[in-house]
């Protein structure tokens, strides 16, 4: 379960700020089409996207564990960086960890334990032309800017007995609720697509398909699935997003909730984000990593988001979490300190 939902749920993140505009048209099926639509118009504004988990019966998993990430977003023009602010907080086992990335379009910025770092030009290139090369590649022979469909995503397909709940304010924009059932095979046939393509384009293996007998696995401990979408009123934008899901008892597994919810507000309204200040070389963050004070940085291939070296815990064992997430709070501003705290990760 772990390997879908977190991976998936931020994979579909950079697909979700974008939404349709269409016809007057308000059919349950005519506002799905159009909120879901390649043919988008969304260009600025503030992501919140959180994730909660609390699952019984996995080995270490001890209190539940929250991700968030929120920001500003606003893209450029052709061949140009998008701008963004996002801050990406863990929660897990009563312990927290924040961290950043910062693109003004033509520079880039990692925060990690109160520090901000820039990004060397050389490196913030490669990450340019990466991001606009996969960008040009996803639009290939489409003329729509990339959405869930180019994603090879369709929610439509995996909602069920869909309608609508009434109408709702959200972010101070008049939206339609719908709300709907999700046909988990469905769901999870669009995510073996969707990491298929993650693999091809990052060239890991550790993105692989579900087999057959983990998507068995998860069908079986998925008691029920619901999904609400709210889509502005006027214009078709998807405003709200939010997945639950309840897991029964299954193998292992003992029950559980998992939850999805994402938010765009502002929409297509500018978007301030401006350079940091005060920001220091990135290698005196990657050189903890291997020892060194400073200097050029390690030769290792181009991260494919500005990120920094140390990894983030894993999800499945709540033990490692604790114990790695105590680790950062008590590193503090030490460097040094906090590369070390890798090493407890998947303990």
């Amino acid at each position: 379960m772990r390997r879908l939902t977190f991976p998936l749920l931020f994979c579909l993140l950079t697909a979700l700020v974008a939404a349709g505009c269409g016809s007057s048209d308000e059919s349950v099926d005519s506002l799905l089409k159009q909120t879901f639509a390649s043919d988008t118009s969304v260009k600025s504004g503030r992501l919140n996207a959180q994730v909660d988990a609390n699952v019984q019966g996995v080995a270490n998993l001890n209190g539940p564990l929250r991700l968030r990430l929120s920001g500003p977003f606003q893209s450029g023009e052709k061949n140009q960086m998008p701008r963004f602010d996002f801050t990406l907080g863990i929660t897990a086992s009563g312990q927290s960890f924040n961290a950043g990335g910062v693109s003004t379009g033509e520079k880039g910025y990692v925060r990690f334990q109160d520090k901000t770092y820039v990004v060397s030009d050389q490196l913030f290139k490669q990450f340019k032309d990466g991001y606009l090369a996969a960008a040009k590649a996803s639009q290939k022979d489409q003329k729509s800017k990339p959405s869930l469909a180019t994603l090879g995503i369709d929610p439509r397909s995996w909602l069920r007995d869909a309608r609508k709940a009434g109408e709702q304010e959200v972010g101070g924009t008049d939206t339609f609720h719908i709300t709907a059932a999700v046909d988990v095979p469905r769901m999870l046939e669009d995510v073996n697509r969707l990491l298929s393509r993650a693999g091809s384009a990052s060239g890991s293996k550790q993105v692989q398909q579900l087999t057959p007998a983990q998507r068995k696995q998860i069908q079986d401990a998925v008691q029920s699935a619901t999904v609400d979408v709210y889509t502005g009123k006027d214009d078709k934008l998807l405003r709200r997003l939010d997945v639950k899901v309840a897991l029964k008892q299954a193998d292992k597994l003992k029950g559980g909730n998992l939850r999805f919810q994402l938010q765009l507000d502002a929409l297509n309204k500018d978007q301030d984000i401006n350079e940091p200040q005060n920001a220091r070389p990135l290698e005196e963050l990657t050189g903890a990593a291997t020892g060194t004070t400073g200097g050029a940085a390690p030769s290792t291939p181009a991260p494919s988001t500005p990120a920094p070296s140390t990894p983030a815990p894993r999800t499945g064992g709540g033990s490692s979490n604790s114990e790695y997430l105590k680790c950062l709070q008590d590193a503090g501003r030490d460097i040094r300190k906090a590369q070390q705290c890798a090493e407890l990760v998947g303990r």
